[in-house]
């Protein structure tokens, strides 16, 4: 006995939109019980997820500057490299690449002792790795769309959230001037130096004209006083210099304008149940419909073959 495949079946699966309402229809029960248990496991789970509270800082960078340049410029108004000015996007890209060093993440856990609070075991295999995982999930820094910066903490404890947060925008201003003032105590030994050589170098031509006593149509007398005259320009040019790299190795400037301190949150941000409940039923229905489907396509299958 032949059969003619050419005749329209049931095995023909071009569905439109009635097909698929009788299918669901013929096939309702499994599908209301898949998506049922499903809705009701994602009510479950969503409440056995511990819930987190979001506090953030908003900040913007200020221009970076010398110290020494800030406090001593006669332009206060509006010139492109004062201090009061906002940073461009350079500078928000470098607050944010000084937000991602060592020295804040180690000094925040430390602080907050972190190790306890994300209860991870110190002792235990891998406790640096789990630790800075656990703290990259929990505290980002991004930038907004008007070239701020955003510090955002995420913690079971809100005043925990808002305390890291303003925390680390605190620490933003130690680590950048740190960063700098490494650089200024550098310069200042080296101006200190150079005025201290330079200094006794004009005691002893001092010295050399006092021996040569008023003899002032003496040569070497008139080349001594020349060279003694242009000592001290330099001294006094390079005592202008001490002074200011003393500025910038000794006092702090705030870097940043912060816009919103963080407060502790009082709703959780995290998790939205109703929306894994949704996504989670919805994924099930559509589940329970593509298995139906499947199976209906195996027992034609298996009636072809027999």
């Amino acid at each position: 006995m032949s059969t003619n495949l050419d005749m329209p079946t049931n095995n023909d699966y071009n569905f439109n939109s009635m097909d698929l309402i009788r299918f669901m229809f013929k096939h309702k029960w499994p599908i209301i019980i898949v998506t049922l248990i499903a809705a009701i496991a994602s009510v479950i789970v969503s409440y056995m997820i511990t819930p987190k509270f979001k506090s953030s800082v908003i900040l913007y960078p200020k221009t970076q500057v010398a110290v020494s340049h800030a406090l001593t410029t006669a332009e206060l108004i509006d010139p492109d490299d004062h201090i009061m000015n906002f940073g461009d996007e350079e500078a928000t890209e470098q607050l944010i690449q000084t937000l991602y060093s060592e020295d804040i993440r180690l000094t925040i856990i430390e602080k907050f002792n972190l190790f306890e609070h994300y209860d991870i075991n110190a002792q235990g295999e891998y406790p640096m790795t789990a630790l800075h995982e656990e703290f990259s999930e929990n505290i980002r820094f991004k930038k907004t769309e008007y070239q701020a910066v955003q510090i955002e903490v995420m913690d079971t404890d809100p005043q925990m959230a808002a305390d890291i947060a303003n925390e680390i925008a605190s620490l933003l201003d130690k680590t950048l001037n740190r960063m700098q003032n490494e650089v200024a105590v550098e310069i200042l030994k080296v101006v200190e130096n150079e005025y201290q050589t330079l200094t006794k170098e004009i005691d002893q031509l001092e010295k050399d004209l006092k021996s040569l006593g008023n003899k002032t149509t003496d040569p070497k007398y008139i080349s001594l006083s020349e060279q003694l005259l242009n000592e001290n320009k330099r001294l006094s040019n390079l005592k202008s210099k001490l002074v200011e790299a003393r500025v910038n190795a000794n006092q702090d400037l705030p870097r940043k304008f912060t816009v919103a301190k963080a407060y502790p949150a009082e709703k959780k941000a995290y998790p939205i149940r109703w929306l894994i409940c949704v996504v989670s039923t919805f994924s099930a229905f559509v589940f329970a419909i593509l298995m139906m489907l499947f199976i209906e396509r195996y027992k034609d299958l298996l009636k072809l073959k027999s």
